[in-house]
């Protein structure tokens, strides 16, 4: 089980409600905007164009090396504003600044589309590597044939790949707290890296950084908007259809849309004890994901959900997806308005749509 998106969840919640009620405007803003400002005790600059800007001062800032930051008045320090068109810096500066950051532990190898920093191997890095540029190929071509032209990302992508265990605690603990100790990857959404490492079981290891990866991508080409309101069921169902594993290639992940072996078994044993409202208590919000008690199943159901609404009602899904990319900066749905944009999109009810879904899985198993 990996929980991926992350800032983290409570600190998200209450940043979504102090700038839900003062929004002053929720578009980018011609020009750059220079920030210094407070982040854990340090004093940082950015530069960049702001996304949304609160009355009392807040700004959510997209900083020209793709990260988000979310700054509370309290944390500006200084905001300067010029007519500057706004540029993402390039790989090179992307990489200068992490040599910078993340000192002469790190090495960075990189590839076509990445940029990665890594303290393990290189020969595990290029490995790592050519799993995300099969991805990115895969991906982009996948989409293409379902007729959508998915743009490009605007900034190179980040991976962060560490060597082991206690590797990935001490760079994630700082990033995500104790989250750190309950996941082996994840994908970030302020800082719009993938952080990874070298997971013994190869298989599963091929699992997560495609999941990650495949996070990272429907972030920066347009599908998903970082900090709009992304359903979990969508985000963790379309990662999940993407990361199967493949152990007839020699990486062990080719395929794009193979069933997903392990959360299809999580289905069947979750199968008898789901309730009568499941499919309406997925959809309608994202608590099934944060009880510990119910994640399991709430991941399977996500998976089993999107493989169904693929395979049978793929021109749907895709106008679904659509619906999603166009949502704005932390500006949360009822479940009432979930449930009503799922049912437009899929032109069926709820409880048709379950029947299906129902009818289709018994004869996965």
């Amino acid at each position: 089980m990996r929980i991926q998106m992350l800032l983290s969840m409570p600190r998200l919640v209450l940043l979504l409600a102090a700038f839900h009620a003062f929004l002053i405007h929720a578009t980018p803003l011609l020009g750059v905007e220079t920030i210094k400002f407070r982040t854990a005790d340090k004093e940082r600059t950015a530069a960049g164009e702001i996304l949304v800007e609160a009355q009392d001062g807040g700004v959510m800032l997209q900083a020209d090396d793709g990260q988000i930051w979310t700054l509370q008045p309290e944390d500006i320090i200084e905001r300067k504003t010029d007519d500057r068109p706004f540029e993402p810096i390039d790989a090179d500066e992307i990489q200068s600044r992490l040599e910078n950051e993340l000192g002469q532990g790190c090495a960075i190898y990189r590839t076509q589309h990445y940029v990665i920093c890594y303290n393990s191997s290189e020969a595990y890095a290029k490995q790592v590597g050519a799993l995300f540029e099969q991805l990115y190929r895969s991906f982009f071509i996948f989409w293409k044939n379902q007729r959508w032209e998915l743009p490009e990302p605007k900034y190179p992508l980040v991976a962060v790949v560490l060597r082991d265990h206690g590797a990935f605690l001490s760079y994630a603990t700082n990033d995500i707290g104790d989250t750190a100790k309950s996941v082996i990857g994840y994908y970030h959404l302020g800082s719009n890296r993938m952080i990874t490492f070298n997971v013994p079981d190869w298989e599963r290891n091929v699992a997560t950084i495609i999941h990650e990866a495949t996070h990272q991508l429907a972030y920066n080409c347009g599908m998903q908007r970082r900090f709009a309101d992304n359903p979990m069921w969508v985000s963790e169902g379309l990662a999940m259809f993407f990361e199967t594993p493949d152990r007839r290639n020699p990486r062990n992940w080719r395929a794009i849309g193979s069933v997903n072996q392990v959360n299809l078994r999580r289905w069947i044993q979750a199968y008898p004890r789901r309730s009568n409202d499941s499919l309406v208590t997925l959809l309608a919000d994202d608590m099934r994901y944060r009880n510990p008690g119910e994640a399991t199943a709430a991941y399977a159901e996500g998976w089993a959900l999107t493989y169904f609404l693929i395979k049978t009602k793929r021109k749907e899904y895709v106008k679904y997806l659509r619906l999603l990319s166009e949502g704005k900066y932390l500006a949360e749905k009822t479940k009432r308005q979930r449930l009503d944009d799922f049912e437009e999109c899929f032109e069926m009810t709820l409880e048709q749509t379950n029947r299906a879904f129902l009818a289709y899985m018994r004869r996965l198993r």
